[in-house]
């Protein structure tokens, strides 16, 4: 789906509003790419521990980062996005 499709349906702010990073960056460039490197070190943990403690470990490591990942991303898209609540107070 394109950028004017998104504008056509009314899912978009008016591009007056939209902030400096532009379309697409990820808020937390960082932050994203330590889970992203936990998680692939958990699943070579899971892969390689043949059902030892490696593996364990693996599978919580893995879980934790993809929990925090999420957490993490969805909170940026929270904190851009316009708070439903204050447009219905102003009517």
């Amino acid at each position: 789906m394109s950028v004017s499709d998104l504008q056509k349906l009314g899912l978009l702010r008016p591009e007056s509003e939209w902030g400096a990073q532009g379309v697409g960056r990820s808020a937390y460039p960082i932050r994203t790419g330590a889970l992203a490197l936990v998680g692939v070190c958990g699943c070579v943990a899971m892969a390689l521990g043949g059902g030892t403690l490696w593996t364990w470990l693996g599978l919580i490591g893995f879980l934790v980062a993809l929990l925090i990942f999420v957490w993490v991303n969805i909170h940026a898209v929270i904190d851009e996005t316009p708070s439903v609540h204050a447009s219905s107070e102003e009517e």
